[in-house]
Parts: structure tokens; C-alpha cells; sequence
């Protein structure tokens, strides 16, 4: 910066800009705020990101979405000095989630000061994105920087993938002299697959993007282990492989959908790739049981999507209760929805009424799943649609009391804490659904797995204060139980209120709706 007083002209250096928090995400893309960072100091975010895990949940996996790519001013304050920058937290974070269209961030991140860790997650992240030459150009760049058995091996990886096998077979001959220490016998066993040196691999230690593209390329089963181990990026890498048969790509692909890293339809392309035998498809129709396994789901899928009305009807209600059965009714939700919403209500379709109007529900179809609310006449499917939306429900009365004696109706036993739980949702969302008795919900307390007090305490100072950043990544923290959404009503009032009265109505809404519908309401 240049200021002149009279004769003398002074140059004062500006300070260099802090881009760790460029995005890919704006205000089209329904990005949060730019200034979403405003008063979070730099040390809490940079606390509080590594602990970002993936979840089933499709409401956190979209707040986490845009809180790591949204284009914002950064948080004040440096890295700390000997620890990762936010730029290299962020990355990490991407490659976790299996968000794949983080790879478009890389290159407008700040690499100045990042280090060989930002550098292996670029490495991977490519390579679950299906960019392998950008992955191996970057692989070539650095080996000689760092001198390491890991670049050693991904520039073999990258000759192996790309067809040049004389230069992979000389590295794995020089690497197999190396002390057994620095050696990965896996890592050689894949290589020499693709070498067409045939021998088996039963366990895949470490599943990262990198290793299951190397046993995709050689044509090896995927170890029966492997599925539960490895993360949403290396699921995509096995679901989406063309060398990998379709019917051995379906667990791994509905994992991955599960996860938000692969869309639903990319699922739902790769069912309807799944050809039943006559028998199959005859067994099916006529016994109308819930499926076994992801064969019978890829089958009922294709039949829906070959029917119509009644017929299609027919075959999603199986699949509907096989999600219900697997705890995996939203995230199953998002795929068979554009199905359903093609569907006419009608004395046809009125016993699948309920599941068609939770399915639209938890896809956030509100205008197509009211009519199945009429036809299905629920009074908690109605309580979920004032929860979905603010003001009333046109020619419908909404009470929780008519809710609470539906539900006791269908289930005393889970009654209690469906109840409890709409009624915290409710309060939170500041709805006026009346009164409920509150006498039968007097239960001893649940065993839930509470957030620390420091967590606790900061996601309410957060949303008092209006700091959106801050609010959205502490409640993704508390939200989660394992690898799913909390079913504590507790936790989720808490942060349905948090996310309310930051401005993100919108989301705090299709939160309570999905934990409404994952409490089987």
C-alpha cells in the first residue's frame, strides 16, 4: 500500500492474503455465508475438522458438503506452527467423506507451506475422482522430493495402471530387494496380478483408493473383509471400476451411496445393469417377500422402474421394508423417491400410502408426498410434514396429542420415545403443534453417548453469537453416533435449535425430518 503527505510517499507492505479457505461452492450452489468464519477463532476450526467422520445421515453429509467447499473469508489467526494448515485439514476431510468433487479444490488451495500428507491425500482423492493421470503426474512430480516407500510404490501403482509393465516390473524387482521391513507383500501380490503373475490376496490391509484401484485393475475378488474396512473413497473406486463385473460392484456401490459419495442414480443405474433369470424375476413377483441380500434389492429396483402404478407399487414396498428392516430407510429413500413421485395416490396404491409419503418426505418432496398424507390419513405423517415446513398444512389440523395417540396405537412399546422425540422437534423448531401427555414419556433416562462439555457449550455460544461455521461444525459433531445419526432427542433438539437460529431454517427442518423417519415414525 502506497500513502503520500505531502513530499514524502511511505510504502507500507500488505500482508500476504490467506486463501486456506477458497471454495468451489457459492451462493448458486446454496454455499453458506461467505463470511461464515466471522469471530470462529483459527484454533477451534482447526480442533474441531479432523474429527469430521463419515455418516449415513444425507442431512449432515450435505451441511459437511458445503462447510468444507464453500468459498469463505478464512478464520482469523495463523496455523499453528509444526501442525497441519487448514488447507491440508480441509483436503483430509474431502478424501474421508469420499466427497470426490473436492478434487476440483485442490489446485485453488494454497501448497506453499503443506507438506507430504496434503500431497498423498491429492494422490488419492484423484484416484477416487477416476483422475488417474493427474494422480500419477502429481506422483512423478514428487517422488524424488520426498524418497519414501510410499512414493516408491505409487509411481510402480501408476506404471502398473497405465500399461507400462516393463517399468513396473523393474521397480517391484528392485523395491523386493529392499530390506523386509520397508517391503508390502499386498502392495507386490496386486502388482504382480497385473503382471499377469496370478497368485491370490485374501485380506486388503489399508483399502485406500490407490490399493483397491490396483486390485480392481487385477481382476481379484474384493476380500471378504475389505467391504467394512474401507472408507467412502475407496468404496467409490470399486463401485464405479468398468473392470470390475456389476453384480460384484453392489455392496460396495450401496455402501458408497449410503455415504453420499456416490448419487443415487449412479446406484440405481448399476441395479438396473442386473439381469434376473426367469426364475428369479418369477420367484420375486410372486412371493413379494423383502430382499436377501443386493442382488434381490437390484432386482425389485429394476421391476419398479419397469412398471407403473400399482404394479411398481408392488415391487418397492419389499424394498421399502428391507431399508426399514436395515436401519437404511433414508439414504434408500433418496433412491426409490423420483420412482414414487411418478406414482398417482389412489385406491390402487393406498397400502403403500405410508411409505410412499416417508420416502418423498425424507427427499425433501414435500409437495408430492402430501397427497400420499391424505390418502395414508396418519397423524404422525402429519406432524413430519409441519416438521418439513413452516406454516400450516392447508385443510389439516396438526396435533401432536392425535400423533402421540397414533403411534401408541401402532406400537406401545417404541410409543414413548417416537413421542418424546417429536415433541423435542417440535419445541426446537419452535412449532405449535399443542399439548401431549406427558405422564406415559416419563422413562428412565437413555444411554446415550454425550458430546464433551467444552463441545457442548461452544455449539450454543456459537449459535447465540450467530457464528454459522462454527454452528454447522460443532453440530455435525454432536449429530453423529458411530457412523449414523443420533437418535438422542436431547442432542437433536439442540442442534435442530442451533442450525434454526443461525439462519439455516431449511436444514434444520430436513434434519428433524430424518430423525423423525429414522425413528420409524
Amino acid at each position: 500500500m502506497v500513502s503520500t503527505s505531502g513530499d514524502d510517499i511511505n510504502a507500507t507492505p500488505l500482508a500476504p492474503m490467506d486463501a486456506s479457505w477458497v471454495g468451489t461452492l457459492g451462493p448458486a450452489d446454496n454455499a453458506l455465508p461467505h463470511a461464515m468464519w466471522a469471530s470462529t477463532p483459527r484454533a477451534v476450526v482447526a480442533a474441531a475438522l479432523p474429527l469430521l467422520q463419515p455418516t449415513t445421515s444425507p442431512t449432515l453429509q450435505d451441511l459437511a458438503h458445503r462447510l468444507l467447499l464453500t468459498d469463505a473469508m478464512p478464520p482469523a489467526g495463523k496455523d499453528a506452527p509444526g501442525k497441519p494448515g487448514l488447507a491440508e485439514l480441509r483436503l483430509n476431510r474431502l478424501l474421508a467423506l469420499g466427497r470426490i468433487d473436492g478434487v476440483k479444490l485442490i489446485d485453488t488451495l494454497p501448497q506453499l507451506n503443506t507438506g507430504e500428507a496434503f500431497d498423498r491425500d491429492s494422490v488419492e482423492l484423484r484416484i477416487a475422482a477416476n483422475d488417474s493421470d493427474s494422480a500419477c503426474r502429481v506422483i512423478r512430480d514428487r517422488v524424488a522430493r520426498y524418497r519414501n516407500p510410499w512414493w516408491d510404490r505409487a509411481l510402480i501403482a501408476c506404471q502398473a495402471l497405465s500399461g507400462a509393465y516393463d517399468q513396473a516390473a523393474l521397480g517391484l524387482s528392485i523395491m523386493r530387494d529392499q530390506p523386509p521391513t520397508a517391503r508390502d507383500p499386498v502392495f507386490e501380490a496386486l502388482v504382480d496380478n497385473i503382471l499377469g503373475h496370478r497368485q491370490a490376496v485374501d485380506k486388503l490391509p489399508d483399502p485406500t483408493p490407490m490399493r483397491v484401484a490396483l486390485l480392481a485393475a487385477a481382476k481379484l475378488p474384493l476380500p471378504a473383509d475389505t467391504l467394512a474396512a474401507a472408507g467412502p473413497a475407496a468404496l467409490v473406486v470399486w463401485a464405479t471400476s468398468d473392470k470390475v463385473p456389476a453384480m460384484q460392484r453392489l455392496g460396495a456401490a450401496e455402501k458408497a451411496m449410503a455415504f453420499g459419495a456416490l448419487p443415487p442414480d449412479a446406484l440405481g443405474l448399476l441395479y438396473a445393469s442386473i439381469e434376473p433369470t426367469l426364475q428369479e424375476h418369477a420367484t420375486i413377483l410372486k412371493n413379494g417377500k423383502p430382499p436377501e441380500d443386493s442382488r434381490g434389492r437390484a432386482i425389485f429396483y429394476d421391476i419398479a422402474r419397469t412398471s407403473t402404478g400399482a404394479a411398481r407399487a408392488a415391487a418397492l414396498a419389499p424394498l421399502v421394508a428391507d431399508a426399514r428392516r436395515r436401519g437404511a430407510f433414508v439414504t434408500t429413500a433418496r433412491l426409490v423417491a423420483p420412482l414414487i413421485a411418478e406414482l398417482q395416490p389412489g385406491p390402487d396404491t393406498q397400502g403403500f400410502a405410508g411409505d410412499a409419503a416417508r420416502a418423498l418426505l425424507a427427499a425433501r418432496d414435500i409437495d408430492h408426498a402430501l397427497p400420499w398424507i391424505d390418502l395414508a390419513n396418519g397423524a404422525e405423517l402429519r406432524v413430519i410434514a409441519a416438521l418439513a415446513q413452516s406454516g400450516p398444512i392447508e385443510g389439516a389440523d396438526v396435533e401432536l396429542s392425535a400423533a402421540a395417540a397414533a403411534l401408541s396405537a401402532r406400537d406401545a412399546n417404541a410409543a414413548p420415545r417416537q413421542i418424546d422425540l417429536l415433541a423435542a422437534l417440535s419445541s426446537a423448531l419452535g412449532e405449535k403443534l399443542g399439548d401431549v401427555d406427558v405422564a406415559p414419556l416419563i422413562v428412565p433416562n437413555h444411554q446415550a453417548v454425550m458430546p464433551g462439555g467444552a463441545l457442548w457449550l461452544d455449539q450454543q455460544q456459537a449459535a447465540a453469537g450467530g457464528r454459522i461455521g462454527e454452528t454447522v461444525l460443532t453440530s455435525l459433531l454432536i449429530a453423529t453416533a458411530g457412523d449414523h445419526l443420533t437418535a438422542e432427542p436431547v442432542l437433536l433438539a439442540r442442534i435442530v435449535a442451533g442450525l434454526k437460529a443461525v439462519g439455516l431454517e431449511n436444514d434444520a427442518r430436513a434434519l428433524a425430518v430424518e430423525a423423525a423417519l429414522a425413528a420409524g415414525i
